[in-house]
């Protein structure tokens, strides 16, 4: 019997606020993501990994009028600043933190240190350390997070960063601060991250999960007795490890989130593999939802067991598509992404929206260049498929609350995932894929679904309880869709393939989401 779905939507069922930090960016020292994106390239800072270094001759520089002040690339902030609205950003990394040191990175820039690169290779100039972040935050309008090295660096290492950044005292670093800024005021960076994936054996300095939670431990104490009033976020992994456990329950009364990293979408680009390549992509943020699920359960035990009465939430704060066949470390982690990859993003948002109660902060990787919806030429920006879930999202899905809601009927997914115990532990997932936020007003619902069948429209009812919408009126649909899913946005002379369509159509109380599409409407409430 052929499905026929619907979707019922809840307005006076809240989740909780969205919060804006799902919005949240990443800023790692890794190809073109600093120099190249965030600064011009220069020509001793070429934009590509010192792996595969570009020839010289290819270095063309970026005109100062089309720089601010401080030398940042004004088309890249006012994107993130005045479109997506980033709220904050996370630096200076990702697996370079575990060999970095923050003094190396402040001072006249003349006396920096080069030094070698151990997570992604090469050398780091250090022309970008914290005083120029932070300085580029204000720019843009964003809240820093910061991370600390417990790779190499050492707890008074991590004090002296603190001490430096927020200090208000006659002391040492406090007063480096101000020599260096000709400033007296702080930066006040509330958050500050353990470490960065420190279980892995990619990372420079590598950690069991009990010698992390117990080195994490004393750092927090420490780092509280400095600055009660920063945010600390413990170094989970993917929220359903043996390692988010013994972590959590080390760590659960003393940070106040716990960090987790997923990325999806792996897997050949091969054209003979397409149907097979379009599933991996579509439904990968299904493991996302499950690893937030039981990472709930498992912040409760640990809670329960040390009696700790204040919540601790996820920080999200690595993710997105990436096919590590095709972004990698020979080519600076850079990734043309198609209508596929920008559909697995817009899943991704719902499942933050839909876990609102817990999920506080998120950080797409990254913000520019490297895995990101934005790319860069010295003299241009080109907004990837990816940019257009995020840009919806920002815009219309976090001013609000999100609210329940039920997908009946709709069709499963019934083939390979990835990973694959997502069809089988978790249960196969929906081809339809739904959140809704109460705007703050309460005078709108937001609706974003996903139809994330290759082939198959569907035409499906939209019920709002207690508050419909009258037929006739007018709403706002946004959508994203092209008839080839590999669609995507190139510089010469194909850019914009792949873009958002807006238009205003009468409502009828259903709405035909049309085959590989994205759609956000906007319905006006009684």
């Amino acid at each position: 019997m052929a499905s026929s779905p619907s979707i019922d939507i809840f307005p006076s069922a809240p989740i909780a606020p969205v919060s804006k930090y799902i919005f949240s960016g990443f800023l790692e020292h890794l190809g073109r993501c600093i120099h190249g994106g965030v600064l011009p390239a220069g020509p001793t800072n070429f934009p590509y990994t010192p792996r595969n270094p570009c020839p010289s001759k290819d270095y063309v520089e970026t005109p100062k009028e089309l720089l601010t002040p401080s030398g940042f690339r004004k088309d890249v902030l006012e994107i993130l600043r005045d479109e997506l609205q980033m709220p904050l950003v996370r630096w200076p990394g990702g697996n370079y933190v575990s060999s970095y040191h923050f003094e190396d990175g402040i001072g006249p820039k003349e006396q920096r240190k080069r030094r070698p690169e151990l997570a992604w290779g090469g050398e780091e100039s250090n022309q970008f350390g914290t005083d120029e972040f932070i300085e580029w935050c204000r720019e843009a309008k964003m809240e820093p997070f910061v991370v600390l090295n417990m790779g190499t660096g050492t707890l008074a290492e991590a004090l002296h960063w603190i001490e430096y950044c927020n200090g208000t005292g006659d002391t040492y670093y406090a007063n480096l601060r101000r020599k260096h800024t000709g400033r007296d005021e702080p930066y006040n960076v509330v958050y500050w991250g353990l470490g960065n994936e420190v279980y892995g054996p990619w990372q420079v300095g590598q950690m069991t999960a009990e010698a992390y939670a117990a080195a994490a431990r004393q750092w927090a104490h420490a780092i509280r007795l400095l600055d009660p009033n920063v945010k600390l976020v413990g170094c989970g992994e993917t929220g359903v490890t043996q390692w988010d456990a013994v972590v959590l329950d080390g760590l659960a009364d003393k940070v106040d989130l716990h960090s987790i990293h997923l990325y999806t979408g792996f897997g050949p680009r091969d054209r003979s593999q397409t149907e097979r390549e379009f599933a991996r992509s579509v439904y990968g943020p299904e493991a996302a939802e499950y690893a937030i699920e039981t990472c709930r359960g498992l912040i409760q035990k640990s809670r329960l067991a040390r009696n700790v009465s204040a919540p601790v939430k996820i920080a999200f704060d690595e993710y997105g598509p990436w096919d590590e066949t095709v972004g990698t470390p020979r080519n600076g982690l850079e990734q043309i992404y198609t209508l596929t990859d920008a559909l697995a993003m817009a899943s991704w948002l719902n499942v933050f929206v839909r876990q609102s109660d817990v999920v506080a902060l998120a950080c797409n990787a990254q913000s520019v260049n490297v895995i990101s919806p934005l790319m860069t030429r010295p003299t241009g920006v080109l907004r990837q498929a990816t940019y257009y879930p995020l840009l919806l999202f920002s815009q219309y899905m976090r001013e609000g609350t999100a609210v329940r809601l039920a997908v009946n009927g709709s069709p499963k997914f019934e083939g390979e995932t990835l990973p694959t115990w997502i069809g089988t532990v978790k249960g196969p997932p929906n081809v339809l894929d739904a959140s809704a936020v109460l705007a703050q007003d309460g005078k709108s619902l937001r609706v974003a679904v996903v139809n994330r069948s290759e082939r198959e429209s569907y035409t499906v009812p939209v019920r709002v309880a207690l508050a419909g919408v009258d037929s006739g009126r007018e709403v706002e649909v946004h959508e994203l869709w092209h008839p080839d899913v590999k669609a995507k946005n190139e510089w010469d002379g194909k850019e914009h393939e792949v873009v958002v369509k807006t238009r205003r159509a009468k409502w009828t109380g259903e709405w035909t989401f049309r085959e590989h599409s994205f759609t956000l409407l906007v319905l006006p409430l009684q």
